[in-house]
């Protein structure tokens, strides 16, 4: 991957696609039961590994541009997303064991007929069983579930139970998840690690074996590693009515 070219090309994908130019500190967490660590942010881009002149001639070292939504951004013209150069959507699946996104299968089978690469993402309930968890996960996506790209799992504080588990007891169930869902599409779940999540649990390093999801509002590209970057909150996109999540995806992804 050349991460160079890729850092160079980031400002302005930001700016032509509707994106913020304000930064936000990404959280690199620690355990609650450890310090806190200074969440003072003053890095850039990643150091590069590879030179253009490296690449392979004719590879595409431009990340691809990207959304993710649910039922909360309404209906969606996905002709008018797909004119304005998105190329990939994560779209919520569902949530919990029982809570399946109203508009996931419309927006799903929209955007894919536009030539959209989609992926579904579960909403995960802190407090629930992690392979029942899997199981309405996996049958809400059936069998197209990884056709186009890794589905992925939302880990955050917002919306769950008041009381979470333990962190190992959850970093337990999590794991189970995982383990299901890769089984179940061959393939390696992308993990989201919401910040205040991350600040409290810590699990960046322990998943570390997935693709992680990064978001990090703003230009400069989060510290840790990433396939997909969300880096706007309230970008403009034509065809979705209000503010939509913006986000960058490896071109080697």
């Amino acid at each position: 991957m050349a991460t160079l070219v890729v850092a160079a090309l980031v400002a302005a994908l930001v700016a032509a696609c509707g994106g913020s130019s304000t930064p936000e500190v990404e959280s690199v967490a620690t355990p609650s039961a450890t310090p806190p660590v200074d969440p003072v942010e003053t890095s850039t881009a990643p150091a590069p590994t590879e030179t253009e002149a490296e690449a392979e001639v004719g590879d595409d070292l431009s990340p691809r541009q990207g959304i993710d939504a649910s039922h909360h951004q309404g209906p969606i013209d996905w002709q008018k997303v797909a004119d304005h150069g998105i190329s990939f959507a994560d779209l919520k699946a569902t949530e919990g064991t029982g809570f399946v996104d109203p508009r996931f299968a419309g927006h799903r089978a929209a955007a894919t007929g536009q030539g959209i690469a989609v992926a579904g993402y579960h909403y995960f309930q802190l407090c629930s069983d992690g392979v029942a968890q899997a199981a309405h996960f996996i049958d809400v996506l059936g069998e197209e579930g990884a056709a186009a790209l890794a589905p992925a799992v939302d880990l955050e504080l917002v919306g769950s139970c008041p009381n979470p588990p333990t962190r190992k007891v959850l970093l337990a169930e999590v794991r189970e998840f995982l383990a299901a869902v890769d089984e179940e599409y061959d393939t390696s779940t992308v993990v989201y690690l919401y910040p205040d999540f991350e600040e409290r649990f810590g699990f960046a390093a322990d998943l570390a074996d997935h693709p992680q999801w990064v978001r990090r509002l703003g230009d400069s590209a989060p510290r840790r590693d990433w396939e997909i970057w969300q880096y706007d909150d309230h970008g403009s996109v034509p065809g979705i009515a209000g503010p939509a999540d913006l986000n960058l995806m490896q071109p080697s992804a």
